[in-house]
């Protein structure tokens, strides 16, 4: 086994595009229906794919916000810029996998390309996953996606001190 086999599971696409299904079913529902922009899924694997990040934020409230967030924890910083950058590849690979399972749509237009969710108020049952730690990520998922659309992406980057 590899020294970083856990890792490389947590990295895994698939899980990774299930998390990104509820960012931007969670950002939709708080956006007047606008999905989320590319920059978004990049800032969200950051975090979804940190122990640390996903323990703080995934029992939060929904209403609580990024900032609440950082201002409890700022560990949550420690790294960021360095995990959005790191993690790209996986985040671009989750989209293309959400993109061709169905769970994600590319739409275009001015800027950046946005995705939405696709589907119903979950996701399908056969990759339904309720036991933790998968369901901590995806619990975490549904808040980033509500917060990212409460604060907008600018907000939330300056609050993140992160650069795109």
């Amino acid at each position: 086994m590899k020294i970083d086999h856990e890792e490389l599971l947590a990295r895994n696409p698939a899980l990774v595009a299930s998390a990104f299904w509820h960012v931007a079913h969670r950002h939709a529902g708080a956006a007047q229906g606008e999905s989320p922009i590319l920059p978004v899924f990049f800032v969200s694997a950051a975090m979804l794919l940190h122990r640390a990040t996903v323990t703080k934020i995934r029992a939060m409230q929904f209403d609580s916000g990024i900032l609440k967030a950082v201002v409890e924890a700022p560990d949550i910083l420690a790294g960021l810029q360095g995990r959005v950058e790191s993690h790209a590849d996986t985040t671009l690979s989750a989209l293309q996998v959400g993109v061709a399972s169905g769970l994600l749509v590319r739409e275009g237009g001015e800027g950046f390309p946005r995705f939405r969710a696709i589907g119903g108020n979950d996701l399908p049952l056969a990759i339904r996953d309720l036991d933790p730690p998968v369901s901590h990520m995806l619990s975490a998922a549904k808040r980033l996606g509500t917060w990212f659309a409460m604060d907008g992406f600018d907000a939330a980057r300056r609050q993140l001190n992160i650069e795109f």
